[in-house]
């Protein structure tokens, strides 16, 4: 049984560390936010959080290891009662958690300098919606193209085909139950206009204007950073995105990119 205090008090302190963590990070995003944009300080905050990340996951990896030992010794037990057995695998599950987390942070801290190349977007959007077909087919979506001629733009073809994916992702999953996704694209006063549209349950008013904010998440199981990733590589490339919706109704992202 010691063993399995000591791995209780073992993830407590680094559910802690993780908080502080995400704390610090926060409060070095809305510091630097009121600045003027400096590559120093970015690369600062983005090479301590890798160090961190990297630092964290090694205890993590090690606390999980540990709970399996003990589920597995407990299950060849008859004498363990079956809620403690619960609670392990709560744990688990918490620790799973918590490495997703550290996951997907990892990713939007080392997100490299743009690479452009002049790219035709509008191929580039049916590549995604191409590629998420089998899933919108499983979850019996139906996927809408309203793309019109576009000119070729600058971009950083990989990061923003993630960015677009994210959004895709994201809308699939307001739509358990099916529905429709519309993708508008079309040029719009020098600038383009993308749109993903999800006919799902919406966002809940007290989060919708938080939801590019890191750590935010409308999904009980998500990690909160899909969408500040998707709302960094729009920025860098000079553009913007927004979300508009009602509670219970459609929800629709925008993107818009200089055409230049």
């Amino acid at each position: 049984m010691n063993s399995f205090w000591w791995v209780i008090l073992s993830g407590f302190i680094l559910v802690f560390i993780v908080c502080f963590v995400i704390a610090a990070v926060r409060g070095r995003k809305s510091i630097h936010s009121g600045k003027t944009a400096n590559g120093k300080n970015s690369e600062h905050m983005h090479a301590l959080a890798r160090e961190l990340v990297h630092e964290l996951r090694n205890p993590l990896n090690s606390m999980n290891l540990n709970l399996q030992l003990l589920e597995e010794d407990f299950s060849d037990s008859q004498s363990v009662p079956s809620g403690l057995q619960k609670r392990i695998r709560r744990i688990r599950d918490e620790v799973k958690h918590l490495d997703r987390i550290l996951t997907d942070f990892g990713r939007y801290s080392r997100l490299p300098p743009l690479t452009l190349e002049a790219v035709n977007l509008a191929m580039l959007i049916e590549e995604v919606l191409d590629f998420n077909e089998p899933e919108a087919q499983r979850q019996n979506i139906q996927v809408i193209r309203e793309i019109r001629e576009l000119p070729l733009v600058q971009l950083d073809r990989a990061q923003f085909k993630q960015a677009l994916l994210n959004l895709v992702i994201n809308a699939h999953q307001a739509m358990d139950g099916g529905g429709k996704l519309i993708v508008r694209a079309k040029a719009l006063n020098g600038q383009i206009q993308i749109e993903v549209e999800d006919t799902g349950k919406g966002i809940d008013a007290a989060i919708r204007g938080k939801v590019f904010d890191l750590f935010v998440s409308t999904k009980e199981d998500g990690t909160g950073v899909g969408l500040a990733i998707v709302k960094q590589i729009i920025e860098n490339h000079g553009g913007s995105v927004k979300v508009r919706c009602e509670a219970n109704k459609n929800t629709t992202f925008s993107i818009l990119l200089p055409a230049k």
